[in-house]
C-alpha cells in the first residue's frame, strides 16, 4: 500500500494505491488551514477498513508557502560579511509595478536591527582574503539569542565558492546557543547573487521550525497508526524523505501544484501526448505550467510574496482564480475575480458554512452547471438559494455603482447573466496565467494539450482553450485528485548546482565534463548518507549560459560529456526560441553548472473510472450565453471507453464537473481519459 495526500487551500485529497500499484482507494475533505495536519489525519481516518500498517505517506503542501505569506515563523536573524548589513533592504533597483506612486518594495524576514556583520571575506574564486573572525562570531550570536532570536540564517559573500567560513559559523552557533536553528547561504543556494542567496537563505531560515514542527506531529501520528516512512514532493516535482525536508524546508514551498504537473505528465504520456499546458483549478487559486517532451519548465528565479527564491521549481504560475476566488468590484467599477478567496472556512456562500461574499463556485452553481446535491458525489449539499442571493447583491452593487453616461449605466443583470460575466472573466484570467507560461517563453499554446483537473478546472478548461485557440483538452480519471495521485506517480529527485563562471571558448574539450564529475561526486555522497544508492539512478545535465555582458542567463539542457562548441550552439538555439533572435557570433560564457539526479517511480498504474452500469444521463436547464438551454447531465462512472456526446453537456464524478460547452464534443479514450475537441 502506498498512499498520497495533498493538502490544497481548500480540499485535502487522498489517493491509496495497493500493492501492484492499482488503485485502491480515495477520499477528499476540507482542509484545516489552522492545522493542516488536522485534514490530513481526518483523510486517513476514513480509511476504517483498509490496513495502513507500514504503508508509506507522501505528501505534498502549503504549510512552507503560509508561513511566509502570513509571516508566521521565529523572530530571525541574520549574519553576513562586514559590509553587507543591508543586502535584503537595498534588494534590486527594478520594481514590481512602473507608475505606482506607493510603491514599497517586500518587507524582508529579518528586520534590520537583527543583521550583524562579523570580519571575514573571500574573493570570487573562494580564496580567503580575511579571516574569518571568530570571537565576532560568538558575540553575534549572543546578541542575537539575547534580542529574542530563535532561527539564524548566514550569508557570507562568495561562499558558495568555499563554505568552509559559513560552516564553521554553524558550529559556534551550536557552542554558544545550541537551541537555534541555522540555515547556511552555501547548503541552500550553491550559486551567485548575493541578494537572491541572501533572500533565499532567509526563506529557509524562516520556514524550518514551523515545517519542522508540523512533520513533527504528523509522523508522531502517523507512527501510532503503524505507518511507513513519511515523504514530501519538492517543488522541482521530485519526492524526498521528510527528514531531508526538515534540513532544506524551502525545497516544498510549491510542493502541491508540482506534485499536480506530474500526475498530469504520467496520465498524458500514457495517452501518446508530450505537449501539454497543465491547468489545475482548485478552491483557491488556479496553476498552470507548460510541459513540452513530456518535461515540465523548470525555473531558477521565483518569487513568494515579492521574496526572490533562487532554487530549481517547476516552472507554475499562479492567478488568484479558484472556484473559491470572491467576486467583487475594482476601484473603477468594474468586476474583479480574486485574488482573495472564500477558502475553505467559511467558503463560498453554497457551502452553507458561512460565507457571504459571492465566489466563482457561487457562479457556477447559480448557472446550474453544479448540481447542489451532487458535489462531492452528495455528500455535501450545496444552497443554490445562497449562491443566487450571493450573486445577486453583487448585481445591485454594480447597478449602483455604474457611472452615469457610460454603456454600464441603468444596466440591469440577474444574478444568472451575473454569473455567466464571473465565469467569463475567470477564463480570461485564467488564459492569461497560460499566456505567461507559453507564448512569453516561446512556446504556441496552440501546439499543445491543455491537460485539466482540479476541482473546478474541467469546468472551465474548454472555455480557457477557446481563449487561446487550443482544440484539445484532456480530462483525466479522478481529476480533482491528480495532485495526490501526482505524489504517487513522482520520481525521487535531487538537484545540485554550483556556479563557476567561464568563458566557453576558453575551456578544454574534457572541462565541462570535469566539473560535472566533481558535481556528481559531491551529490552522489550526499544521497548515500540518505540512504540512496546508485542503483537506477538517472543523471541529467544542465548550463546556465549567457552572452558576455548580459545580466542573466537561460538554464540550457547538455548532453554527457558536453563539449564547448556544441554548449554554445544549443545556448544560441535556446536563445532564439525564447527571445526570437541569437548572435552565434558573440561569446558565450558559462555560469552556473546543474545536475539532477532522479531514481524513477515503478508500480504505479494510471488512474481509470470504474465503469458501473449503462450510460446515466439526465436533461436538465442551465444559463449559456445568457439564456436558459437544455443540457445533457451525465455520471462519469457510466460511460464507457468510445461513448461520445455533443455539447452542451455536464460530466458529473466525485470529485469534478466536466462541462462540454456547445461547438465541443466529449470521447471517453481507452484509458477513461474524457478527451475534448472543439469542432472545426
Amino acid at each position: 500500500m502506498r498512499l498520497g495526500v495533498e493538502c490544497g487551500g481548500t480540499f485535502t485529497d487522498l489517493v491509496l494505491l495497493d500493492d501492484a500499484g492499482r488503485l485502491a482507494a480515495t477520499g477528499k475533505v476540507f482542509s484545516t488551514p489552522s492545522d493542516p495536519s488536522l485534514a490530513v489525519l481526518e483523510a486517513i481516518g476514513r480509511l476504517e477498513a483498509v490496513d495502513l500498517r507500514s504503508a508509506p505517506l507522501l505528501h505534498g503542501s502549503t504549510v512552507a508557502t503560509n508561513a511566509v505569506l502570513e509571516r508566521k515563523g521565529p523572530r530571525l536573524g541574520l549574519i553576513v560579511t562586514r559590509g553587507f548589513r543591508d543586502v535584503l533592504e537595498l534588494q534590486r533597483h527594478d520594481r514590481d509595478v512602473m507608475y505606482d506612486l506607493h510603491y514599497r518594495k517586500p518587507r524582508p524576514l529579518v528586520r534590520r536591527e537583527l543583521v550583524r556583520e562579523v570580519p571575514e571575506r573571500l574573493d570570487a574564486t573562494g580564496k580567503p582574503l580575511v579571516a574569518l573572525d571568530e570571537q565576532a562570531v560568538r558575540d553575534a550570536v549572543a546578541e542575537l539569542a539575547a534580542l529574542g532570536v530563535t532561527s539564524i540564517a548566514v550569508c557570507f559573500l562568495h561562499s558558495y565558492r568555499n563554505p568552509t567560513h559559513e560552516q564553521r559559523v554553524r558550529e559556534i552557533v551550536s557552542e554558544v546557543a545550541p537551541a537555534l536553528d541555522v540555515s547556511l547561504s552555501s547548503e541552500v543556494v550553491a550559486e551567485f547573487r548575493e541578494y537572491e542567496r541572501a533572500s533565499s537563505t532567509t526563506v529557509d531560515a524562516f520556514v524550518k521550525p514551523t515545517v519542522d514542527g508540523y512533520l513533527s506531529r504528523l509522523e508522531r501520528s502517523l507512527a501510532e497508526r503503524g505507518m511507513g516512512e513519511l515523504s514530501m514532493m519538492q517543488s522541482n516535482g521530485g519526492v524526498v524523505p521528510a527528514a531531508y525536508v526538515r534540513q532544506r524546508p524551502i525545497h516544498v514551498l510549491l510542493s502541491g501544484p508540482a506534485a499536480g504537473v506530474a500526475g498530469a505528465v504520467a496520465v498524458a504520456s500514457a495517452a501518446g501526448i508530450d505537449d501539454i499546458v497543465t491547468m489545475d483549478m482548485g478552491g483557491t487559486s488556479t496553476d498552470v505550467c507548460l510541459v513540452t517532451g513530456g518535461r515540465p519548465q523548470i525555473t531558477t528565479e521565483s518569487m513568494i510574496d515579492r521574496i526572490p527564491v533562487k532554487l530549481s521549481m517547476v516552472d507554475i504560475a499562479t492567478v488568484g482564480a479558484g472556484g473559491g476566488s470572491i467576486v467583487g468590484l475594482d476601484p473603477g467599477g468594474m468586476l474583479q475575480v480574486g485574488p482573495r478567496s472564500a477558502g475553505a472556512d467559511p467558503g463560498p456562500a453554497c457551502y452553507g458554512r458561512g460565507g457571504a461574499e459571492p465566489t466563482v463556485t457561487d457562479a457556477n452553481v447559480t448557472r446550474g452547471l453544479i448540481r447542489p446535491g451532487h458535489f462531492l458525489g452528495g455528500r455535501h449539499a450545496l444552497d443554490r438559494a445562497a449562491a443566487t442571493t450571493a450573486l445577486g447583491n453583487l448585481a445591485a452593487d454594480v447597478e449602483r455603482t455604474s457611472t452615469p453616461g457610460t454603456p454600464a449605466a441603468g444596466l440591469k443583470r440577474t444574478p444568472a447573466q451575473l454569473a455567466e460575466d464571473v465565469f467569463r472573466i475567470a477564463n480570461v484570467v485564467m488564459a492569461g496565467a497560460i499566456r505567461l507560461v507559453s507564448t512569453e517563453r516561446g512556446h504556441d499554446p496552440r501546439d499543445h494539450t491543455l491537460v485539466a483537473y482540479g476541482g473546478a478546472g474541467p469546468l472551465h478548461a474548454a472555455a480557457v482553450a477557446d481563449e487561446l485557440g487550443i482544440k484539445g483538452v484532456l480530462v483525466p480519471p479522478h481529476a480533482g485528485l491528480m495532485s495526490a495521485y501526482g505524489l504517487l506517480s513522482s520520481d525521487f529527485q535531487r538537484r545540485f548546482a554550483v556556479t563557476r563562471v567561464d568563458e566557453l571558448a576558453g575551456l578544454a574539450p574534457g572541462e565541462l565534463g570535469e566539473v560535472f564529475g566533481e558535481l556528481l561526486a559531491d551529490a552522489r555522497a550526499e544521497l548515500a548518507a540518505q540512504g540512496v544508492g546508485p542503483a537506477g539512478v538517472v543523471v541529467e545535465h544542465e548550463l546556465d549560459l549567457r552572452y558576455r555582458g548580459q545580466g542573466f542567463e537561460l538554464t540550457v539542457p547538455v548532453p554527457p560529456g558536453v563539449d564547448p562548441e556544441t554548449a554554445a550552439r544549443l545556448f544560441h538555439e535556446a536563445h532564439a526560441l525564447r527571445y526570437g533572435h541569437s548572435t552565434p557570433a558573440k561569446a558565450v560564457q558559462v555560469v552556473t553548472y546543474r545536475l539532477t539526479l532522479r531514481v524513477p517511480s515503478t508500480d504505479t498504474a494510471l488512474p481509470a473510472v470504474q465503469v458501473d452500469g449503462d450510460v446515466r444521463r439526465e436533461d436538465l436547464p442551465v444559463v449559456i450565453g445568457g439564456e436558459e438551454r437544455t443540457c445533457a447531465f451525465l455520471w462519469r462512472a457510466s460511460l464507457p471507453p468510445g461513448y461520445a456526446i455533443a455539447g452542451p453537456a455536464v460530466v458529473e464524478e466525485d470529485t469534478a464537473t466536466t462541462f462540454v460547452p456547445p461547438g465541443w464534443t466529449a470521447a471517453v479514450d481507452r484509458a477513461t481519459n474524457l478527451v475534448l475537441t472543439r469542432g472545426a
